[in-house]
């Protein structure tokens, strides 16, 4: 089981009583230890608080998941508890990224002194470091591999540090994403008369193209989701493949952003072997689309595009109307390569901010001929590429979004701040609010134009968060990282691996003992680029409907036993 604290800088006391009553609420509950579908989520604690919960209790293992990529920075401290139930938040610190020892540190004290030696830190960077020279990249992490083992008593290992591919990235995403729907939890029901049948099908699984359950006629595998991530310096879509061409359609050869995995506690389970295509956009994550249409917006006034500009008397700069801005606000914009700076002047026109946008991803789609052939940045769609791929069994509505976007947009910027002030944007700062039009545009953009999802017809969910639980890459990493691990037994010589019996239990459950350690991940962001606080809720909120969804206790991990009789 995981448990995850979260602090936060700005912890709003109307939210920590909030979540306080739904705790008592929760623990007033009854729970199932062996159902594998409900989730206990833990409401956010003080210090003080978290240090009880850890005080002498040598069954847990301990890890730490420090996520500081270009949109900002989180801190998550898991816990593994064989006695209880999965259980995973953030504990997060807004801006913490450029100080690795203080967050290593700060974990440290939840960690028994026993067990700081046994707790390896993975040092994952993503997208932000991924725009640095390769010379700046290599720089960073021979410093980390250096100075932190130094710096801290937690297991730090050279080959533990590393600059992850956006591949990487969006796989752990899309594991992150289908662990918490349940999209692992297999069905069975083997019984020991069928043993020779069971192997037969067990040999030719994976060989044979997987929909919605395997071939091993007695094991169900649900659909997976896939997913789209809208980072803040790339994207990444995945979603799984069959294992052969369907009539009439084409795959993609291995190596042609086709990504095998196996998510199971033996590389030849094929149980949960997977076959993903997955790819990443770097540039396009929306810090990185925001640079991109500022200089857009700079050679339009610089006349590569006609446009009627103007000088700004008080500033004495050259201003551009801009309709990804709210209404008369005025920013300020400075253009790297020339060293200039032009003024951008709102007239909250969303419209038109969509429309400029498009243009910017039809521009990067130039070398794909036929539009909804590729998704943007010229990369070919799998034939296989459909709106279900998308399905995360809820409802994205796309006239509702535009329809908030528009009225944010239509406001005016004196407006905007007089509402700041009575609190109607409680978890918004100036920066958000200036940008919002822009994000909300981008994110439109991307999704129909560049993934080409359909606006009426569609199975498509935005989950920012699913059952509380906020949706992160790390959470994946974690899994797959960890997935080899829980393979020893109290007594050896009491068990037999059978495959008649097939059972999804609990890492570190009563019946095995998981000697495991959680990893720690640091998501380094690139130096110089600026951190942006995550976890602020939009100015406009669409709210999705309450789904039930379910979790698996340990959805990985199968194994077979045979009682000693």
């Amino acid at each position: 089981m995981v448990k995850v604290w979260r602090r936060s800088v700005r912890e709003n006391t109307k939210r920590r009583e909030r979540l306080e009553k739904k705790r008592e609420k929760r623990d007033s509950a009854p729970s199932n230890l062996n159902d594998g579908r409900q989730i206990l989520s833990s409401s956010d604690s003080t210090n003080f608080r978290i240090k009880n919960d850890f005080n002498g209790n040598m069954d847990k293992s301990y890890g730490i998941v420090i996520d500081a990529g270009s949109t900002g920075s989180r801190l998550f401290l898991a816990v593994n508890d064989r006695q209880e139930r999965p259980v995973v938040k953030k504990h997060g610190n807004d801006a913490a990224s450029a100080y690795i020892k203080p967050l290593l540190d700060f974990a440290a004290e939840f960690i028994p002194e026993q067990k700081l030696g046994a707790t390896p830190v993975f040092i994952f960077a993503t997208a932000g470091m991924r725009l640095l020279s390769l010379e700046k990249q290599q720089s960073v992490m021979e410093n980390l591999r250096k100075e932190l083992p130094r710096m801290t008593k937690l297991q730090i290992l050279d080959q533990h540090i590393q600059v992850i591919s956006g591949r990487w990235e969006g796989i752990y995403s899309w594991v992150a994403i289908n662990y918490m729907l349940g999209r692992f939890n297999l069905s069975n029901s083997v019984d020991q008369s069928d043993d020779e049948e069971s192997r037969e099908n067990l040999k030719s699984f994976g060989k044979k193209r997987i929909s919605t359950s395997s071939v091993w006629e007695r094991v169900q595998r649900p659909n997976s989701a896939g997913m789209i991530d809208m980072g803040g310096a790339s994207a990444q879509i995945a979603y799984e493949l069959p294992f052969a061409d369907s009539e009439g359609g084409t795959l993609p050869k291995s190596g042609e952003n086709v990504q095998l995995i196996n998510l199971g506690c033996r590389d030849d389970d094929p149980r949960f072997r997977y076959r993903l295509f997955v790819t990443t956009f770097l540039g396009f994550g929306v810090n990185e689309g925001a640079k991109t249409y500022e200089k857009f917006l700079w050679k339009r006034l610089s006349g590569e595009w006609p446009m009627n500009s103007t000088e700004d008397a008080k500033m004495k700069v050259p201003t551009v109307v801009d309709g990804c801005l709210p209404l008369n606000l005025l920013k300020l914009t400075y253009v790297e390569e020339n060293y200039s700076q032009f003024v951008r002047k709102g007239n909250g026109d969303w419209d038109t901010c969509v429309s400029d946008i498009a243009t910017l991803l039809f521009e990067s789609n130039s070398k794909c001929p036929l539009a909804k052939s590729c998704f943007f940045d010229g990369i070919q769609a799998p034939s296989q590429f459909v709106d279900d791929v998308l399905s995360l069994g809820g409802k994205y509505e796309h006239d509702k979004f535009e329809r908030k976007a528009k009225e944010f947009c239509g406001q005016s910027w004196a407006v905007i701040k007089k509402k700041v002030k009575t609190q109607f944007y409680p978890k918004a700062d100036s920066e958000r609010l200036e940008t919002q039009c822009f994000k909300s545009a981008w994110i439109h953009a991307v999704l129909h134009n560049g993934f080409h999802v359909d606006e009426v017809q569609h199975h498509f969910q935005s989950a920012f968060r699913i059952n509380g639980q906020e949706v992160q890459w790390a959470l994946g990493a974690i899994i797959y990282q960890m997935r080899y691990l829980p393979l020893l037994t109290e007594n050896k010589g009491r068990r037999s691996m059978r495959p008649n019996r097939i059972y999804q239990q609990l890492l570190g459950g009563a019946d095995v003992w998981a000697l495991f350690y959680f990893l720690c991940i640091l998501t380094l962001m690139a130096l110089l680029l600026r951190i942006e606080t995550t976890a602020m809720a939009n100015p406009f909120t669409i709210e999705s409907s309450e789904t039930e969804w379910s979790m698996v206790q340990n959805p990985f991990c199968l194994w077979e036993e045979n009682k000693q009789t």
